[in-house]
C-alpha cells in the first residue's frame, strides 16, 4: 500500500528531477565548476539512497593500492556529531568520524582518513598531509560534483538496479537514471553467485551506457572478529547468537546466516543508527548469555556500549562473479594511478 501511496508525491518528484537536471546541466556547462586535482583519485558513488554496497568497494580499492602506494580516503562522515574537516587520529571514534570512515580507519593502520562535507576542502587538505597520499578513494561522491575524481565507479544493487527505480520521493534515486552517463564503470553488487552468462547478457541489455560493467558479490571471512582477535566461526550454533544491524540493507547477511543456522533473533535498526541507552538495554536483554553478531560498520558504534567479550562482527570483502571481470577491473583502476 505504501508503495502506491508514494505516487501521490509524483509532482514533488518532477520538481526535484527538474532541479537536479538543471544543477547537472550547470556543472556540465561549467557554470558550476568541478575542480580536477593532481592527486590520483577514484570516486565511488551511486544513484540510489544508500544500500548499494559502496563500502565494500572502497575496502577493495584500499587493499588493491596499499600494497604499493600510500592511500587515503575522503568522505562526508555521515552520522558523526562533528562538523567540518577532520583528519582521523587515535582520539576518534564512530561518533566523531562517522561509522564507515571509522571502519576504514580501524581496519587499515596505514590509511589516512579525512572527513569533510566540503570535498574540495578535503582534497586541499590531502595535499598538505605528510606524506601526501599517492591515491585517494572518495566515498559517496557521485552527486558531490564540485570535485571530479580521475575515475568514477557507480554501484547498483543487482536486485534493485537504478534502471528499475524512480527519482525521490516516489522512488530511491537521488537523480534521474541518465546520471549513469557520468560513470566510468559500473559495479553491479550483491549479484547471485550462480549468475550465468545468459543472465548476465540479459541484465546488460537494461544498462543504457557503453561503460564497462562488472558483476560482484560479497564474500564472508572465515572467522569472527573482535577487536584484534579472530575466533572460529564454528563457535556459532543454531540458537546461540543474535544478529544486530544498523545498515541500509541487511538482507544479504540475513540470508547468509539463515542458510547456515536457520533460525535466529535479528534486531534490525535504521542505517547509521545511533544506539541509545534504551537500545543497548534491549540488545543486552535479548542477548542474555548469547553471542551478539553484527556488521563491521556497526561494531564501531556498538563496541563501546556492549560487553566486548560477547560482541563479534563478520568481515566481508568484494567478490567478483567472473574472474575475467576482476582482471579487467584491476587493470582499469591501475591505469589512473
Amino acid at each position: 500500500m505504501l508503495k502506491y501511496l508514494r505516487w501521490l508525491l509524483f509532482p514533488f518528484a518532477l520538481l526535484y528531477a527538474a532541479f537536479m537536471q538543471l544543477r547537472n546541466l550547470f556543472f556540465d556547462l561549467g557554470v558550476l565548476p568541478s575542480k580536477n586535482f593532481s592527486l590520483p583519485s577514484i570516486g565511488v558513488g551511486n544513484l540510489s539512497m544508500g544500500g548499494t554496497g559502496k563500502s565494500v568497494v572502497v575496502t577493495y580499492l584500499i587493499e588493491l593500492f596499499e600494497k604499493s602506494k600510500s592511500v587515503a580516503t575522503l568522505s562526508r562522515g555521515y552520522g558523526r556529531n562533528t562538523k567540518g574537516l577532520r583528519i582521523a587520529s587515535s582520539i576518534d571514534s564512530a561518533v566523531t568520524l562517522g561509522d564507515e570512515p571509522f571502519q576504514f580507519f580501524l581496519r587499515y593502520p596505514n590509511l589516512q582518513v579525512i572527513v569533510s562535507e566540503n570535498r574540495m576542502m578535503g582534497m586541499e587538505a590531502m595535499q598538505k598531509l605528510n606524506p601526501i597520499p599517492e591515491m585517494v578513494v572518495m566515498d559517496d561522491v557521485m552527486q558531490h560534483r564540485w570535485v571530479k575524481p580521475k575515475l568514477m565507479i557507480v554501484t547498483t544493487d543487482y536486485k534493485k538496479p537504478y534502471f528499475n527505480d524512480f527519482i525521490l520521493p516516489v522512488g530511491e534515486l537521488r537523480e534521474l537514471s541518465s546520471g549513469i552517463n557520468r560513470a566510468d564503470m559500473i559495479l553491479v553488487t550483491r549479484t547471485p553467485k550462480d549468475l550465468s552468462i545468459s543472465q548476465k547478457e540479459s541484465y546488460l541489455k537494461n544498462i543504457k551506457t557503453e561503460v564497462p560493467v562488472f558483476f560482484t558479490g560479497i564474500k564472508y571471512a572465515k572467522g569472527l572478529y573482535q577487536e584484534n582477535q579472530i575466533k572460529p566461526k564454528a563457535m556459532l550454533k543454531k540458537g546461540n547468537f543474535i544478529l544486530v544491524t544498523g545498515i541500509a540493507d541487511a538482507s544479504n547477511l540475513v540470508d547468509y546466516l539463515q542458510e547456515k543456522f536457520s533460525v535466529f533473533d535479528h534486531l534490525n535498526f535504521p542505517d547509521h543508527h545511533l544506539f541509545s541507552a534504551a537500545d543497548v538495554q534491549m540488545i543486552s536483554s535479548r542477548a542474555a548469555d548469547k553471542i551478539i553478531i553484527t556488521t563491521e560498520k556497526d561494531y564501531g558504534r556498538l563496541s563501546p556500549l556492549l560487553d566486548s567479550d560477547q560482541l563479534y562482527y563478520l568481515k566481508i570483502s568484494l567478490d567478483f562473479i567472473f574472474e575475467q571481470d576482476r582482471i579487467d577491473f584491476d587493470k582499469m583502476v591501475f591505469e589512473i594511478a
